[in-house]
């Protein structure tokens, strides 16, 4: 038992080296020049990486992230646009590369679908709203009911007077 106990910790330990040591070959240094850097920085953070889960190219640490800022680096000192560059990652990798949803095709029903939810979610609330605070109309009797009758009765009993209930006889 206690063999198959540090072998899992062993492994386990060898996977967290491994993890960093990927992590720290992951790093791209910065342009010599500040425009060029300024540029690269902002065209990361338009890009999202291949293989993980909405992460951006300038958070994620992994080997194909340093790749792909080390050609955006690359392709704005050859002189490349910005555009430019994201089109060459979106040809390369297709359109899920983009951070932000192109407003084309599929993406506008799904734009119109949360729009749509949000204002009927917004009037349905706006309508119970306006309708809980209107103000209900009380019942206005002349008899009074069983109820007023015991309280006046309660009441003229603790004020030392006999009084019998309205409404019985």
């Amino acid at each position: 038992m206690k063999c198959i106990l540090s072998a899992i910790v062993g492994l386990v330990a060898v996977a967290a080296l491994a993890g960093s040591a990927s992590h720290a070959t992951a790093q791209v240094p910065p342009a010599a020049d500040p425009r060029i850097e300024a540029q690269a920085q902002a065209i990361e953070r338009q890009l999202l990486c291949p293989i993980c889960t909405n992460e951006r190219l300038d958070v994620c640490a992994t080997a194909i992230c340093a790749d792909m800022k080390r050609i955006i680096r690359e392709r704005l000192a050859a002189g490349s646009s910005a555009d430019d560059i994201i089109l060459y990652f979106e040809q390369r990798y297709g359109e899920r590369v983009r951070a932000d949803l192109p407003r084309k095709g599929f993406n506008l029903v799904l734009f119109g679908w949360v729009g749509g939810s949000l204002l009927l979610v917004g009037t349905a609330g706006g309508w119970f709203l306006l309708s809980a605070r209107r103000a209900r109309p009380t019942p206005t009797s002349s008899t009074p009911t069983v109820d007023d009758a015991w309280l006046d009765a309660q009441i003229a009993n603790d004020d030392g007077t006999d009084a019998t209930p309205r409404g019985r006889a």
